[in-house]
């Protein structure tokens, strides 16, 4: 099983190897371009004249879906690095990046590094945050009879378009969040995959009684109920599902639970499409090897050639002639 890890390892190390370079008076001139799940791609750099003062800038799909779901997107962001000296957002990103960070590496704290590696995770949590803040407000109003209008216990859906044909549906209500993902295979073999990947985490959700905290998951070839606005207009493409988690209190009540579930749900596309291709890269060995042994049994079948003495060369179990 793979275990992906939210932070970004190139960019925390780079900077790592920055600010130790720093800090034995040789800084390091740096130019690098680090590419990231989701066609996101980050740009560590400096200039020759100041090597002291970085540049990290992040370019990603999500970012102009995250922007159309509320207003403070930008104070989000600054709010995640506003107690780290040393880290300030620019007013112009550089040039093809969407955002970008100055880094004083003078002033730099170690703890920040992994903060500033979880740049395309605070971006992509704006949308969660706004979902578990309306959440609150719709739970409230459900426990005040006086507040309670009775006609919609739903929020705000809101898109989040990850790749050009996939994207993340976040929906709020009164008692839960609902976060969809709507995925696209490309492969007929990848649709078998997938739904008996999926269909694990249903049975090991049963089986286990550790794990029926975890949140409930769904996979559907029809859109969502909760996508009808959206998808409604929309033809049916054979070629893609939709993978629902059912997210209740208990998964985000304190910041720190908010966080490990947008950090799964963020990273939930790249661990289940690695697992379906692992699962055929196992499948391929063990048709490969079943074929080199069926090889070897065949070869150990072939009538031996004889010699003058017309006696049977023996064979060894590969099917090579044993010498004597």
């Amino acid at each position: 099983m793979l275990h992906l890890r939210p932070e970004n390892l190139l960019v925390q190390k780079t900077l790592t190897e920055a600010w130790n370079a720093n800090e034995n008076g040789a800084p390091l001139s740096l130019d690098r371009v680090i590419s990231d799940f989701d066609y996101t791609t980050l740009h560590v750099s400096n200039t020759p004249e100041n090597k002291t003062v970085l540049w990290l800038s992040i370019k990603t799909k999500v970012w102009q879906s995250a922007l159309k779901c509320g207003n403070g997107f930008l104070e989000h962001l600054e709010s995640k690095y506003s107690n780290f000296p040393g880290i300030t957002p620019t007013q112009q990103p550089e040039q093809g990046y969407d955002y970008t960070l100055q880094v004083d590496l003078a002033q730099l704290q170690p703890e920040a590094m992994v903060q500033l590696s979880l740049l395309k995770i605070h971006v992509m949590s704006f949308a969660f945050q706004l979902a578990f803040q309306e959440f609150s407000v719709l739970s409230q109003q459900t426990q005040d009879p006086s507040s309670f209008s009775g006609s919609n216990d739903t929020g705000v859906l809101r898109h989040l378009q990850y790749r050009d044909d996939e994207s993340i549906y976040i929906k709020p209500s009164n008692d839960r969040v609902t976060v969809i993902f709507e995925t696209f295979f490309q492969d007929e073999t990848d649709k078998v995959f997938g739904k008996v990947f999926l269909q694990e985490f249903v049975d090991a959700r049963k089986r286990n009684r550790s794990i029926q905290s975890a949140p409930q998951v769904l996979f559907s070839h029809e859109p969502p109920l909760e996508t009808a606005s959206v998808t409604s207009n929309r033809r049916t493409d054979k070629d893609r599902r939709f993978i629902t988690f059912v997210l209740f209190p208990r998964h985000f009540q304190t910041p720190e639970l908010q966080f490990s579930s947008v950090c799964h749900l963020a990273l939930f596309r790249n661990y289940f499409h690695y697992h379906i291709k692992c699962s055929k890269a196992y499948m391929h060995s063990r048709m490969r090897y079943r074929v080199d042994s069926f090889i070897k049994v065949l070869n150990r079948a072939k009538v031996g050639e004889t010699d003058e003495s017309e006696q049977q060369t023996r064979r060894t179990i590969t099917g090579r002639k044993m010498v004597y």
